[in-house]
């Protein structure tokens, strides 16, 4: 694979955002409500929610929040598809029918699905889940997070805490307060979102643990987050320049070629883009193709990366 050097632009790339919290802490709602918020705003037209919470999602509907009647579109997940390689090949659904502004609630369930998957794997390997099942589904975990995180459409997910109690005291009462403490998902998960924000049970307050670029965001909380809570995050994103799809740079690259040479480089640089999944390379071979049929031919023509033979 090669490497480019580019200078750095900041783009209206898709945002990737995570809510957290316990149960009867907001994370539906306030989900959709981010949604609305961010159509208003121009980010997103098409809002679908990914349904895995035997579609509570859809008892938001016809209710009127922020002055705007919610509307939308939802896709439930069956129990099969309750797994990594089940919310992959929903994404890619969801993105091929148009929509952009996806919300997945919850993707606790596909971590659920994986921990049932390497047991059952485990259970044919003689108790070996730890190599013949994990060596299956972390590559599954994987293309499912680069897949939901890629370009095409902005994200929106909900996870559950796991849960525990601690005793407190306040004005000399006690009281036993369950708190949230590590996220039902796989560890690490949260690293692949643009921001991460917390929310509590008993106050419905919301809390940035993460934020990418926004330093307006960074460690900024509010009770029931709206769409005031959000504003420096969607103008932050706003001021970025047009976003320029991978695909797109590489089309263009390639019929701007004048001859054969600077073609062939154009796609072998587009072929290697490990931004591009096996799609996007198959179109850059029709591409290619049809530049190529109106340049004058090369004599010895070498081969290319995908060529039979």
């Amino acid at each position: 694979m090669s490497f480019t050097v580019r200078k750095a632009k900041r783009q209206r790339r898709p945002l990737k955002i995570g809510l957290e919290g316990l149960s009867g802490s907001g994370k539906t709602f306030t989900g959709l409500r981010l949604a609305f918020a961010m159509r208003r705003a121009g980010i997103g037209s098409k809002i679908v929610v990914a349904d895995s919470e035997n579609e509570s999602a859809s008892l938001y509907d016809g209710i009127v929040i922020d002055g705007e009647k919610w509307e939308y579109d939802t896709c439930p997940l069956p129990p099969d598809k309750q797994n990594p390689l089940g919310y992959t090949e929903a994404y890619e659904y969801l993105v091929g029918q148009g929509f952009d502004l996806i919300l997945f609630d919850s993707m606790t369930h596909s971590w659920k699905g994986a921990l049932g998957k390497v047991d059952e794997i485990g259970a044919r390997n003689k108790g070996d889940k730890f190599g013949a099942g994990w060596r299956t589904v972390t590559p599954e975990q994987e293309k499912m997070m680069r897949t939901i995180t890629d370009t095409r459409a902005h994200l929106i997910t909900t996870t559950r805490l796991k849960g525990e109690y601690e005793r407190t005291e306040e004005g000399g009462k006690k009281t036993i307060k369950k708190i949230g403490t590590k996220t039902d998902a796989r560890e690490g998960a949260e690293y692949e979102y643009d921001c991460v924000v917390r929310l509590d049970p008993e106050e419905h307050y919301g809390v940035v643990e993460k934020i990418r670029g926004c330093q307006a965001m960074d460690a900024r909380f509010a009770k029931s987050p709206g769409p005031d809570f959000w504003k420096p995050l969607f103008d932050w994103w706003l001021g970025g320049a047009d976003y320029i799809p991978p695909v797109d740079e590489h089309r263009a690259a390639m019929k701007a070629a004048a001859d054969e040479p600077s073609l062939r480089a154009a796609f072998v640089a587009a072929w290697n883009d490990h931004r591009l999944n096996e799609k996007d390379r198959q179109e850059m071979v029709a591409v290619k193709d049809q530049c190529k049929a109106v340049l004058p031919p090369v004599q010895n023509e070498p081969r290319e990366p995908g060529q039979e033979g």
